[in-house]
């Protein structure tokens, strides 16, 4: 699989502000059904957030697909979402469970830090005691989870649309996932800044909402929804535009596009 070292993380996330400005109405309607189908699936105890997790894979191909048809002047549609659905499904779904898998791994080895208070918030929602925030418990069991956490996103990061697109299986697009994100170290430290930036200044941006509002807790979720919803379309899109810079002569979807490009 050919790479090449990849341009500046500050170019994915352009690229993916404007891949969502060619259908920003239809991006946000696909982010926001995607956002309500996990918010469902959470209602579902336990089972619900693991499955929404499994399925987490295949939803990521989806979002390239989505890309993809940009990329090349196509439009999107509503069935677009379920796309990722039908590129090799039984590999994305064993990633996904694999992913599962790496995050009860990683909780597990936060136990280490606040004795399962980390991992009882994450899986049944039950809050630290004050007591564990106060002695630093928390605060160490979430550094360990980033540190922890690390490698498995880096494995993770290009896993599913290297299974689907390049028909790898799901420990060869696992390998090749960590060692390009691997290779490219210095763009990936640069996109994790750029979002950094990107969320402090979202947090100004609510700052600012709750001055001018006097603190009205409606307009405040309005103006933090909104901002939201353009944020992760951007997000998604920055995936589809690192995959593309690394690997530049890697195929697009496996399934003929629905969407011609325009002439």
């Amino acid at each position: 699989m050919h790479t090449v070292p990849a341009k500046n993380g500050w170019f994915w996330l352009v690229k993916g502000f404007t891949l969502f400005r060619r259908n920003p109405s239809m991006w946000l309607f696909l982010v926001f059904t995607y956002w309500i189908t996990v918010a469902l699936l959470g209602q579902v105890r336990y089972l619900g957030p693991a499955a929404s997790t499994v399925l987490l894979p295949a939803f990521s191909v989806s979002f390239m697909v989505m890309c993809a048809v940009l990329d090349r002047g196509g439009i999107l549609q509503p069935a677009l979402l379920l796309s990722g659905f039908r590129q090799r499904p039984s590999t994305l779904i064993a990633l996904g469970a694999l992913y599962l898998l790496a995050i009860v791994v990683v909780l597990g080895i936060t136990s280490l830090a606040d004795s399962g208070a980390l991992l009882q918030w994450m899986l049944s929602g039950q809050e630290p005691s004050i007591d564990a925030f106060r002695d630093g418990s928390v605060s160490r069991a979430m550094l360990l989870a980033m540190l922890a956490g690390a490698p498995v996103l880096m494995a993770f990061w290009f896993a599913p649309v290297l299974a689907a697109w390049n028909r790898m299986g799901a420990a060869q697009s696992l390998f090749y996932s960590f060692f390009s994100v691997w290779r490219n170290w210095r763009a990936f430290f640069v996109y994790g800044s750029a979002l950094a930036l990107a969320g402090a200044v979202f947090l100004v941006a609510l700052t600012v909402a709750a001055m001018v509002t006097r603190g009205q807790v409606q307009a405040l979720r309005f103006v933090g929804l909104m901002i939201t919803l353009v944020m992760l379309p951007t997000l998604f899109a920055s995936f589809y535009a690192s995959y593309r810079d690394i690997f530049p002569d890697g195929p697009g979807p496996v399934e003929p596009a629905t969407n011609q490009p325009n002439p």
